[in-house]
């Protein structure tokens, strides 16, 4: 009897162990598409807070840049860029899509989600 009990809880302990290990794998990869998406909206803001400087052309060559950098799929014309003379601010503003496939896609379109990002920066343009 002992004998069926030990198996038992061998094959719950793997159990756990594999549940436990396919609930921090889809941890990791939407952890890698959210610290994409972390990074570029803090290079907006930076960007947008040193708009006093910058001319809207050098932020969009420096936005594009970045979102290469990160290998997201955006371009120039992806990215939005607002100065607003007369309430003195910068907003800048892009959105995209991110496809991630999880377990290699051996689940078929189970194993796929997509995620969607619209960052927004808006910093005021003060006087110095």
């Amino acid at each position: 009897m002992r004998g069926n009990e030990s198996g038992v809880s061998r094959l719950k302990v793997l159990i756990i162990l594999a549940l436990l290990g396919a609930v921090i794998y889809v941890g990791i990869k939407y952890l890698l598409v959210r610290l994409d998406f972390e990074r570029m909206k803090d290079t907006m803001e930076i960007k947008a807070s040193a708009a006093q400087v910058l001319k809207d052309d050098e932020i969009l060559a420096d936005l594009t840049a970045r979102a290469k950098e990160l290998d997201l799929p955006l371009k120039a014309e992806n990215f939005v860029i607002i100065r607003d003379d007369d309430r003195r601010t910068m907003i800048i503003k892009t959105a995209w899509d991110v496809e991630v496939h999880y377990f290699g896609g051996l689940c078929g379109d189970l194993c796929v989600q997509e995620y969607h990002f619209a960052p927004v920066a808006e910093a005021s343009l003060s006087v110095r």
